[in-house]
């Protein structure tokens, strides 16, 4: 299929939210900060549901059975976990101070296991929202210490993995209304009024901010919420906003490469801004802090961009995607070859 566009830019939002949410300041820097570390996390395992559809939709097109598929994304999920538990497994050994040698549930773990989930999930939202609501119930009912793994911080499967078939649910919508382009404007605005509801609940039946929590079910309906209408706007006026490619382009960029960034960035984080933090950023001035913030967030998404620009000449060879992209392809074709099926 056709790349979306509209996809890139949201997983470079994605990655400016974390960018946002991450970056060390002690001053108050108002809601960006705050909102950001709510929308980060949600938006990208959104977009990977989302994209995880897309790449079904794409394979059945070029005319590959469902085993094949399944085989194919069996590999993706491997080799997502590999790469990432052994990252961390580095990073113990380099410094043991800031990684666990322990399992660590990351994004790219609840990513991977929407894909193992997916292999028996029909792409039908009649199988699609049990699986969004059935995480919130068992983090109401399950004890944590029972099944340690479905709750393993920073990112617990359970609930987190609902924003996945959340965004394979979004997708398949559209695949019904024969709209793969999204160019439909029903999204846009019911997504809007939806918004609108629950934040009009949250102010007259709730306490303002309670319940907000990305873990818990009030907040998961407003972000996804937001999160369809940021997709769906985006998706609707690239062809009606004068400026669209040129404001938007670095975050585009940013999102073909955005699982590599989300490590180099996390290797940052954990290595070097807590010494930044102690060495210079405590010691400026509140306003010189502010500064400091936004600033840094600009420095840091253009440079990104460009090290796309210069990276794609290469294919983004040895990055997270390469790895994903052609290692699953590899491992399938591997596969078939001991395992024959028809087609």
């Amino acid at each position: 299929m056709e790349r979306l566009t509209s996809l890139d830019i949201c997983r470079g939002l994605a990655i400016a939210c974390m960018v946002a949410a991450d970056i060390p300041v002690v001053t108050n820097v108002g809601m960006v900060k705050l909102f950001s570390g709510m929308l980060a996390a949600p938006f990208f395992l959104f977009i990977a549901g989302v994209s995880y559809e897309l790449f079904v939709i794409s394979r059945i097109e070029r005319h590959k059975n469902v085993t094949a598929l399944n085989i194919e994304t069996f590999w993706k999920a491997m080799i997502l976990l590999a790469i990432t538990q052994g990252i961390f497994m580095v990073g113990g050994l380099l410094f043991p101070s800031k990684f666990s040698m322990t399992f660590h549930s990351s994004i790219f773990f609840v990513i991977a296991s929407g894909y193992l989930l997916s292999i028996f999930l029909p792409g039908r939202l009649v199988y699609q929202i049990p699986m969004i609501i059935l995480p919130f119930l068992l983090s109401h009912f399950l004890d944590p210490s029972m099944a340690l793994v479905l709750f393993t911080e920073p990112f617990p499967l359970v609930p987190y993995i609902s924003y996945f078939f959340a965004g394979r649910a979004v997708m398949i919508f559209y695949e019904n209304m024969h709209d793969m382009h999204m160019k439909n404007e029903r999204p846009v605005i019911f997504s809007a009024l939806f918004i609108a509801v629950v934040v009009i609940i949250f102010q007259v039946f709730i306490l303002p901010y309670s319940g907000m929590e990305r873990t818990e079910l009030p907040g998961f309906l407003l972000l996804v919420g937001i999160m369809i209408f940021i997709l769906s706007l985006l998706s609707v006026s690239r062809h009606r906003i004068p400026g669209y490619d040129f404001f938007l382009s670095p975050f585009e960029r940013i999102g073909r490469i955005a699982f590599s960034v989300y490590y180099a960035f996390y290797a940052l984080e954990l290595v070097v801004f807590p010494y930044l933090n102690r060495a210079f950023i405590s010691n400026f001035d509140p306003k010189i802090q502010i500064m400091a913030y936004y600033l840094s967030i600009i420095i840091i998404l253009l440079l990104t961009a460009g090290i796309e620009k210069i990276w794609r000449k290469a294919g983004y060879k040895y990055g997270l995607e390469w790895a994903l992209r052609y290692g699953s392809a590899y491992f399938m074709k591997q596969t078939l070859k001991v395992f024959p099926v028809k087609a």
